[in-house]
């Protein structure tokens, strides 16, 4: 509760109790109710009034306390303030409907007053009425700062979930970033790896030849990630703009299926012994298993590369059934230094990718030696009964 709200809410008791405690002081003195003398009267409503100013801290206290007012010398308005005070703290509970109803009972009988039963009577029709209203006021007032903080808890509980979904997001996309450049920069040093080490043992002519590899690899690669980084900078809609700006890399088609055949052949170029079969005609596929089948073409031969240097790789793709069937597998070779250096993030990147397309991924070393990486993706029914 806010400073102000403090304030004025012990204004209002004040008030109230001011209030409510000059009216019962007033009904003491006409008042043929009360099992105390007439003189009584006005000390005891003093201190029923006072008491009023404990009716949000004490509530049943107070109702007791207004109860022997009534009791003792007639004064029936402090018990106003009190049925709504136990309303208000308690709501519809048992314990709220006996004191209550204890609280009537008080509040009817004539203590002390001759012709009992008349009074009984007269009151009853007046004072019933006079102590259920504050009592059904004081249960709303309940049942609405229940309902208003059940919404609160609830609008705080989206925001937290939406916070937690948002940062979830985040992370997602986090690692797939991680994964996109894991995937470009693992591959094309991988790649410069290979030739460092050609250039070492090769014969004449060939340092000139394989250092403008070297260059044209690491090119590539620094315009790949420019690509990546570009599209991160990018505000939403910037891609559509006009992208002739000098520092910004032109953006390719994303890597799919057709895209593997140059990805053979810059590894080729690159020194690795590949070996690559395919159908003349690709099959059709969504974008992610297009993409998702690059990736796994992509890090077996960075693997290799790292692993198994020298060693020959065969990449095989085909069609069995209705899936599409991606099989990767290289001999023994020599490690390179970058091998020591691996996470194992590549692995578990290129199965989430397989997963999320749809497709299954197997890979292990092979009992002669090497290693192989077996996926299998879904193809895309719907194009291939179109064509």
């Amino acid at each position: 509760m806010s400073t102000t709200r403090r304030i004025g809410s012990t204004i209002l008791d004040v008030v109230l109790a001011a209030l409510f405690g000059w009216v019962g002081y007033s009904e003491v003195h006409t008042s043929s109710i009360g099992l105390l003398p007439a003189a009584a009267g006005p000390p005891v409503a003093i201190a029923v009034g006072f008491a009023l100013l404990l009716r949000r801290y004490r509530p049943m206290a107070v109702l007791v306390a207004a109860g022997l007012g009534q009791m003792l010398v007639g004064a029936t308005a402090p018990m106003l303030v009190a049925m709504y005070a136990v309303g208000r703290r308690y709501g519809n509970r048992r314990v709220t409907w006996l004191a209550s109803t204890a609280a009537i009972v008080v509040a009817v009988v004539p203590w002390g007053a001759p012709n009992g039963w008349y009074v009984f009577f007269s009151r009853s029709a007046v004072v019933v009425p006079m102590l259920i209203v504050p009592l059904l006021w004081g249960l709303w007032a309940n049942q609405r700062a229940e309902t208003l903080a059940a919404l609160r808890e609830r609008a705080e509980q989206a925001e937290r979930e939406r916070d937690l979904r948002a940062a979830a997001a985040v992370e997602a996309e986090r690692l797939r970033i991680a994964g996109e450049l894991h995937d470009i920069v693992a591959h094309r040093i991988s790649q410069i790896t290979v030739l460092a080490g050609a250039l070492e043992v090769s014969a004449e002519g060939k340092p000139a030849e394989i250092a403008a590899t070297i260059r044209a690899t690491g090119s590539r690669a620094l315009t790949e990630m420019r690509e990546l980084l570009g599209l991160l900078r990018a505000p939403e809609g910037a891609v559509e703009q006009d992208d002739s700006t000098a520092d910004r890399a032109p953006l390719r088609p994303a890597p799919d299926l057709t895209s593997i055949t140059e990805l053979v052949e810059v590894a080729v170029a690159a020194g690795q012994r590949v070996e690559f079969t395919a159908p003349v005609e690709l099959p059709p596929v969504t974008g992610p298993v297009g993409r998702a089948a690059y990736r796994v073409v992509q890090e077996a031969l960075t693997n290799a590369a790292k692993h198994a240097a020298g060693a020959e790789v065969r990449a095989a793709l085909g069609v069995v059934g209705d899936r599409l069937d991606i099989d990767v597998r290289n001999g023994r070779g020599d490690a390179t230094a970058l091998a020591a250096s691996g996470s194992g993030f590549g692995l578990v990147g290129m199965r989430k990718r397989v997963e999320l397309a749809g497709g299954a991924l197997h890979s292990g070393p092979l009992a002669a030696g090497g290693y192989r990486v077996h996926a299998t993706f879904p193809l895309d029914e719907s194009d291939s009964v179109d064509e």
